[in-house]
């Protein structure tokens, strides 16, 4: 049997290089065999040189998102795994190893699943006597989607915040020769609509050219978790409106200049909000919250992630004031820890018009 075989010579290997002499008639029987391959993370499969499958482990059907209950054993790789169009590629390699023509013993492959889903595999060939008809050959399978999957989200990540630092440092600069060089006062309404372009140029370079998701952005809530974090953001929105409404008493008791109507605003400005609400959220918490977290594994990630998130989110309301500016930074502490319980934008969105609006209405 060749997995028992391939099973005694990994274990002389092990053996020998522990610098034992192994014992020659020891073997494993059928069930300790099973326990072996079943427990291993790489997919292993044994067919003949005609194609039928004689033996699968648990990891290979996983890889290949087939069920634990299909049985393999006595079917035609063929008829399985290649069902798809999509899989030229690994119809040539297929065609190869029956042939016995291929020239590695390690190959890079993709595959496509019955539901179109894309899989990059590293295959390992072990052949015996491929030219014999009751030979078998073993395929060792690893799933690189990961690993591939999470380099590209780094270099997808890296590109994002080079075109965010450019970004806000042409805003930056542009205010600076402005206010300073030029000396114009422009409106702050001006300097939200800047905001809110860089936050749409990000989105145009988030969606054509990275391989983020709408899920990856946070834009897609959770149906299950949905009234949870609805009520969580709720409960904080009432304790931030309360600490609001006693600061302005305090300051307005101690003689301090504040509005002299308690809430300020209109319909109309609130409805403006929420548009501006909504891009600053998607700015600073689907963009930069998420880049950095991709891009810094350190101690105390989360943490970092939240606290650099708000001192550039901060930065970018310096042509405000510094007291608004700061008002901005406390926020985004805020809105960055809720971003990071909840895993979707629709609470902080929420909690970033109310909150912020109200804090404008009554101090600025």
């Amino acid at each position: 049997m060749l997995i028992a075989d391939r099973i005694s010579e990994m274990r002389e290997v092990y053996f020998m290089d522990a610098g034992f002499e192994p014992k020659r008639n020891t073997h494993l029987n059928t069930s300790q065999i099973d326990t072996v391959f079943d427990t291993m993370s790489d997919g292993v499969m044994t067919l003949r040189t005609d194609g039928t499958i004689t033996y699968a482990n648990l990891s290979f059907h996983h890889i290949f998102r087939l069920s634990e209950n299909t049985d393999l054993t006595g079917k035609s790789f063929e008829h399985i795994f290649l069902k798809n169009k999509k899989n030229k590629t690994f119809q040539k390699f297929y065609d190869a190893l029956m042939e016995g023509t291929l020239e590695r013993e390690e190959t890079h492959l993709s595959y496509y699943t019955a539901d179109g889903e894309k899989i990059s595999l590293l295959i390992q060939i072990t052949a015996r006597n491929p030219h014999s008809p009751s030979s078998e050959i073993m395929l060792l399978v690893k799933d690189r989607s990961v690993h591939i999957t999470l380099k590209q989200r780094d270099r997808d990540c890296a590109f994002i915040f080079s075109g965010l630092i450019i970004c806000i440092t042409l805003y930056l600069m542009t205010w600076s020769c402005i206010r300073f060089t030029l000396n114009i006062h422009l409106r702050t309404a001006v300097y939200t609509v800047m905001i809110e372009t860089i936050a749409f140029f990000l989105f145009l370079e988030i969606i054509f050219l990275t391989s983020f998701s709408l899920k990856d952005l946070g834009l897609l809530p959770n149906s299950r978790t949905f009234l949870k974090n609805l009520k969580e953001t709720i409960f904080v929105i009432i304790i931030y409106s309360l600490i609001m409404v006693l600061l302005n008493s305090i300051l307005f008791l101690t003689g301090n200049n504040v509005k002299s109507r308690f809430i300020g605003g209109s319909p109309a400005g609130a409805l403006n909000y929420l548009m501006t609400a909504f891009i600053q959220e998607f700015l600073a918490r689907g963009v930069i919250q998420n880049c950095i977290k991709v891009l810094v594994k350190i101690k105390y990630q989360k943490f970092f992630c939240v606290l650099l998130t708000s001192l550039l989110f901060s930065l970018m309301h310096m042509p405000f004031g510094f007291i608004f500016m700061m008002g901005a930074f406390l926020l985004s502490l805020i809105l960055g820890y809720i971003y990071e319980r909840q895993k979707n934008l629709w609470g902080c969105f929420l909690l970033h018009w109310t909150c912020g609006y109200l804090t404008m209405c009554m101090f600025f």
